[in-house]
């Protein structure tokens, strides 16, 4: 399979996983209204793009015109293709081929965009002065926000109650943040984005993962939230420190209740998983604090959550694994 043929079957949204996120924002907000829930949906849709392109100062811009792409395309979809197309004339080959191989793509897929000369032209394209951004961030027009409402209630089990509230044109929206979570100094790969909550579930029971069922999964879950930080991240330091408790082990249901080691171990400190969950989001935020500009992120909370110095690398590859192995089914996202 060719370069550009890898990057086209890379999906970023598609219509399930944007049903994905609408079943998230149905169980968090129940008592918000279809038009705010509508709101919320964009908003996460294009927090999603923003976290899946390369970082350039045009990015609001990109994001912006893609998601507009997406809805007016009528397919509901976003490869990782298009977000490299659309990045091309505001990036180098060097940046370029740097987020291909952060996502796991092979370098020479960047050909596809350049010509031999182009790296001089995008020099060149990068030193004209540009006019100010227009557009504030998440901050959606007319046409947008329309169109997302007839997204969310096309994907919506009870759309035909509730279309005839929403008003057919919606002026410039602001809406309350998604992430509630506090801030924190982790690099935007490692914060909370919407996942495919079943399709992690599924990878888990694969691997005879106690964490696959509840009131586990959920209690996980819902500290990546509370605290921003990427779901897998969590589930991968469970991975590292018990093998993601399997159903087999005579302790599971112990271990579950501590699968991060927290305090020490689970033998020391047998909590619930919910104490548990919150604890380990909170020592990952706080020894998150004052990393060195180049320092692994990860690595940077080694020194602390862990004695075993290589303890980073063994996160650092579940969770490398967990991406690579989920993306084919979801993107949520990364």
């Amino acid at each position: 399979m060719d370069g550009e043929e890898l990057l086209k079957r890379d999906i970023v949204l598609s219509k399930e996983k944007i049903a994905g996120v609408q079943k998230y924002l149905l169980k968090k907000y129940p008592e918000a209204s279809s038009k705010k829930r509508a709101a919320l949906l964009s908003q996460t849709l294009h927090q999603m793009i923003t976290r899946s392109l390369p970082d350039f100062e045009e990015e609001e811009t990109v994001r912006v015109k893609l998601f507009e792409k997406m809805i007016q395309g009528g397919n509901m979809q976003l490869s990782r293709y298009d977000l490299a197309e659309a990045a091309v004339p505001y990036v180098s080959k060097v940046q370029l081929i740097e987020w291909l191989k952060l996502h796991s793509l092979e370098e020479q897929a960047a050909d596809l965009f350049y010509a031999d000369d182009s790296e001089v032209e995008i020099e060149e394209e990068m030193t004209v002065e540009r006019k100010p951004l227009r557009v504030r961030s998440y901050l959606l027009s007319t046409a947008l926000i329309a169109g997302v409402c007839i997204l969310f209630f096309m994907l919506s089990p009870d759309s035909a109650e509730e279309t005839e509230s929403i008003p057919a044109a919606a002026q410039y929206t602001q809406v309350e943040p998604i992430y509630q979570g506090p801030v924190n100094e982790l690099p935007e790969e490692l914060k909370f984005t919407v996942i495919d909550q079943e399709n992690l579930k599924s990878w888990l029971q694969q691997r005879d993962s106690m964490l696959a069922e509840e009131p586990y999964f959920s209690a996980i879950y819902q500290a990546a939230y509370d605290f921003n930080i990427h779901p897998y991240l969590l589930f991968a330091i469970t991975g590292q420190e018990q093998g993601f408790v399997s159903v087999n082990h005579p302790e599971a249901e112990e271990i579950a209740n501590n699968p991060f080691n927290v305090f020490h171990s689970w033998k020391d400190f047998n909590t619930s998983i919910e104490e548990s969950s919150e604890i380990a989001a909170r020592t990952v935020v706080n020894l998150s604090k004052g990393r060195p500009d180049g320092a692994d992120p990860i690595q940077w909370i080694n020194r602390k959550y862990a004695e075993d110095p290589n303890w980073w690398k063994g996160v650092n590859s579940i969770f490398e694994k967990m991406i690579k192995e989920t993306k084919s089914n979801t993107n949520l996202p990364s």
